[in-house]
């Protein structure tokens, strides 16, 4: 797999002779990875343009993290996609080796390139968007970028042309596995009210990409967007036992603060 087809360049930024070598090694390695699945196919196709070129460097920090999104490197300047990522963090003996046991769940180098890579794509397509609320059983995912970074590369992980993979990831706030009834088939729309709006929102985004993880995928173990594309209505009609989990879930919260269950359900179920 060449990168300059898809217009990404990668950059050992402040490395220098073999660790820049082995920089450039891994991380083109790390793509080709992806570019052997279907899912990570359609995604390079779909961020392929030569108006935003990509760039993929070192993460300034020596943290578990990596960073995808846009920038402009001088006022005035078009916007371009970038990736700050190293893949020594993610590996054995990096920062991520430091996190407790069972941490692990969508945190091979791949699949972490895949999560930014999916923030480069909003952003090339105009259609990041920070704002859309989520619902109460959905906190562990941040915002609605971090739930549909997630959401794909957890596609991503389902795919059967992916050979080497960790599990699906529960949210964005730690790497830690994903629920069995929320893994299940229409667990998404059941988990949380907000799940089938945030959904249906990406896929009125981003028909093109969404329809082909759908059309592509729609057999793999866990694919909500196959779901929704394929049965709307009941998708949407979940979403109401989403909305019982999630005020479950808010009764919980206030019981652990002491508020009586009943008092605090009172509260909950009153809610519209």
């Amino acid at each position: 797999m060449n990168p300059a087809q898809y217009f990404i360049a990668i950059n050992p930024v402040g490395l220098t002779g073999a660790a820049a070598t082995r920089y450039v090694r891994d991380v083109r390695e790390h793509l080709t990875w992806i570019h052997r699945t279907v899912s990570g196919r359609i995604l390079l196709n779909c961020i392929r343009r030569p108006s935003f070129p990509i760039e993929i460097r070192p993460h300034p920090t020596a943290e578990c993290n990596a960073v995808g999104g846009a920038e402009q490197k001088a006022a005035g300047a078009a916007w371009t996609g970038v990736v700050t990522y190293t893949p020594f963090a993610f590996s054995a003996h990096g920062s991520c080796a430091l996190l407790p046991a069972g941490q692990t769940f969508g945190r091979l180098w791949d699949e972490i390139l895949f999560h930014e890579l999916v923030h480069v794509f909003r952003n090339a397509t105009g259609r990041w968007n920070t704002a859309p609320a989520l619902s109460f059983g959905m906190r562990q995912y941040d915002d609605n970028e971090e739930f549909i970074a997630v959401l794909c590369s957890n596609i991503y992980v389902s795919d059967r042309s992916n050979r080497i993979k960790s599990g699906l990831r529960a949210g964005h706030a730690d790497f830690s596995a994903m629920a069995p009834a929320d893994a299940a088939r229409f667990g998404l729309f059941m988990s949380s009210k907000a799940a089938f709006g945030l959904v249906k929102q990406f896929c009125s985004d981003n028909p093109i990409f969404t329809k082909a993880l759908s059309d592509k995928l729609a057999d793999v173990e866990y694919n909500p967007i196959a779901d929704y594309y394929r049965y709307p209505k009941l998708c949407e009609t979940l979403s109401v036992i989403g909305d019982l989990k999630d005020r479950a879930r808010m009764i919980d919260a206030l019981v652990a603060m002491r508020i009586p269950r009943a008092v605090a359900a009172q509260l909950i179920m009153g809610i519209p």
